[in-house]
């Protein structure tokens, strides 16, 4: 199985401008509401910055690389997974009718085939979750933090 042709890929329509979109997942502070914690200014490409999950010292924290930022059409991180893989997550906000549609697709899995099997069905998961946690967020103003939920 070839890393190449598998990625993870949750989208969905929200009912707002692009720019509410894409500023749900740069804006640390309205991150934090549905996802990952941060403490950063705001993400800015070729610069890594921390997202953690939970809070305090007990916090779990790793780092992300902006590879990319478009704002507001598109964001790329590279982020390393628990495999100590890299992986890539790229943001897309196509803006049309009324609405956005967001688009999130994880790609470069490595490993062996049950590695990248385990991992792609993970993630996917994830990021539907988290999809719908930040349409929540951005259209109703209801925060569900789907990472402190997580089991």
């Amino acid at each position: 199985m070839s890393a190449e042709n598998n990625s993870a890929k949750a989208s969905i329509r929200i009912y707002a401008p692009a720019t509410d979109v894409l500023s749900a997942f740069t804006d640390a502070e309205k991150m934090s509401q549905f996802w990952f914690s941060r403490s950063d200014k705001g993400l800015k490409q070729g610069e890594s910055v921390a997202f953690s999950i939970g809070t305090g010292e007990e916090a779990f924290t790793f780092d992300i690389v902006v590879k990319e930022l478009d704002f507001p059409n598109r964001l790329v991180i590279e982020w390393q997974g628990l495999d100590e893989l890299y992986t890539q997550v790229a943001w897309n906000c196509i803006e049309a009718d009324g609405c956005t549609v967001l688009s999130i697709e994880e790609t470069g899995f490595g490993g062996n085939e049950e590695n990248i099997v385990t991992r792609v069905i993970d993630s996917t998961g994830g990021f539907n979750q988290v999809i719908v946690a930040a349409k929540a967020f951005i259209e109703h103003g209801v925060a569900i933090n789907v990472v402190s939920s997580h089991p």
